[in-house]
């Protein structure tokens, strides 16, 4: 029963059981300790994020965490996630999680509360009895990197480009953030949102300790950065997701994306990845186009849930 439960905030030490359960509760997604720790410890200002788990009979059964969505200029818009072990469902464990994040959020001064639910009914199910509402949908695919063709790399190479690994550009932080900042303003969303700032990028995603030196690239022109394909990668399972791929709007439409993504999956074949895994805005149509082109198919959904009009917490005796 959820009352033999006990919900406590995350500790370091519990990282690697979360990352266990995270795994068991989706094996598709890149996941890890150092990963864990980090997000619930990089401090973006505005997100105001906490983390919980909760312990059962000594052992982690089940995790979430709440914040604020910083990259909106409108306050009060909260996020949440909320996991539980497959085998330890319908126990009440998800009701307290979801109770504990969402009165944090309440009482911080959330209007509006959002999740999401990579394919799976149960979850569906119970963000839907919550009165939540679907939002938006993402496409999540994946591919066998050793079945990508990348016969097409020396041709695009020769129009003139050439495709780096991060490790020889990270020190130019400036330019590739330009990058991704061009990349985020044309991201499909259901609202606008305020500029990327640096010092968040940086903490959200160049900062990932997941972020491959190796496996990520960068297209450069003569000596300019200008497209990139960022990888997180988990080698022990084998497994690697397209963190961000994103060009300057002057240098589009010359495949430099393609161009990118083949040199990732090229290295992640090389490097005995088995998997790489892609998530996009069904409304992404030009780089649905690409992923499907290098032989990504569809794994599942991806759903936005989102609950308007949220009050204070109440409360629980």
């Amino acid at each position: 029963m959820a009352g033999d439960a006990l919900i406590r905030e995350l500790r370091e030490a519990d990282a690697a059981a979360v990352a266990r359960l995270q795994v068991a509760v989706n094996p598709h997604q890149v996941v890890t300790p150092r990963a864990i720790w980090y997000r619930a410890t990089r401090e973006i200002e505005g997100e105001r994020r906490r983390d919980w788990v909760a312990e059962l009979d000594g052992a982690i059964v089940g995790c979430a965490h709440a914040g604020f969505e910083w990259y909106l200029p409108a306050p009060g818009k909260g996020r949440f996630w909320v996991g539980v072990h497959p085998k330890l469902r319908k126990r009440g464990l998800g009701s307290e999680l979801y109770a504990t994040a969402s009165d944090y959020l309440r009482a911080e001064g959330a209007s509006r509360l959002r999740t999401w639910v990579d394919g799976d009914p149960d979850g569906e199910r119970f963000v839907r009895e919550r009165g939540f509402e679907p939002r938006g949908t993402d496409r999540v695919s994946a591919v066998d990197p050793r079945d990508v063709d990348v016969s097409e790399l020396p041709r695009l190479e020769a129009r003139g480009f050439r495709a780096v690994h991060l490790a020889e550009v990270r020190h130019r932080i400036l330019e590739l953030f330009e990058i991704c900042a061009a990349g985020e303003r044309d991201m499909p969303t259901d609202e606008p949102e305020a500029e990327l700032d640096l010092e968040s990028w940086k903490r959200d995603e160049f900062w990932l300790p997941d972020l491959s030196d190796e496996g990520s690239f960068v297209a450069l022109a003569g000596e300019r950065p200008v497209s990139l394909a960022f990888l997180r990668v988990d080698p022990e399972r084998r497994l690697a997701y397209n963190q961000m791929t994103a060009t300057l709007p002057e240098y589009r439409r010359r495949g430099l994306a393609l161009l990118v993504k083949l040199a990732a999956a090229r290295w992640a074949a090389e490097a005995g990845i088995e998997r790489l895994l892609t998530e996009n805005d069904t409304e992404n149509v030009s780089m649905l186009a690409i992923n499907e082109r290098l032989g990504y198919r569809l794994l599942y959904e991806q759903r936005s849930w989102v609950l308007e009009g949220v009050g204070p917490p109440c409360e629980r005796g």
